[in-house]
């Protein structure tokens, strides 16, 4: 039986996930921060950091192998949804970026969750 926080978490994950899906379709959220690509690319390694962060919790029998290749994996949906929603091509450096925030935050949360069960 799950717990009551891995289901917070799952929900949370799943309202991140409609939300980028909305983002990814709408030209603006993609002029949020202007002419600062820095700001741009430090926005996408946050997101997806947190997403996978999210998801990390809300899975914690899964593999982190499997939570990252599957943000990563979402990543890089994204950006190809941004194709038709943004009106442009593929952003790699983009998806790169998603990739590494996504890695960095299962990583970082298993970590963390290890601490806490078996601090050294």
């Amino acid at each position: 039986m799950q717990n009551w926080r891995t289901r917070v978490f799952r929900t949370v994950g799943i309202a991140m996930a409609i939300g980028l899906f909305w983002a990814a379709w709408k030209p603006e959220a993609g002029e949020v921060f202007g002419g600062h690509d820095w700001l741009h690319y430090f926005a996408h390694f946050s997101v997806f950091a947190a997403f996978a962060s999210v998801w990390t919790l809300g899975l914690p029998r899964i593999p982190t192998f499997a939570i990252a290749i599957g943000v990563v994996a979402f990543g890089f949906l994204h950006e190809t949804f941004e194709i038709t929603g943004h009106v442009h091509a593929f952003e790699s450096t983009d998806a790169l970026v998603d990739a590494l925030g996504a890695t960095v935050g299962v990583l970082v949360t298993r970590r963390f969750m290890a601490s806490i069960i078996d601090p050294a």
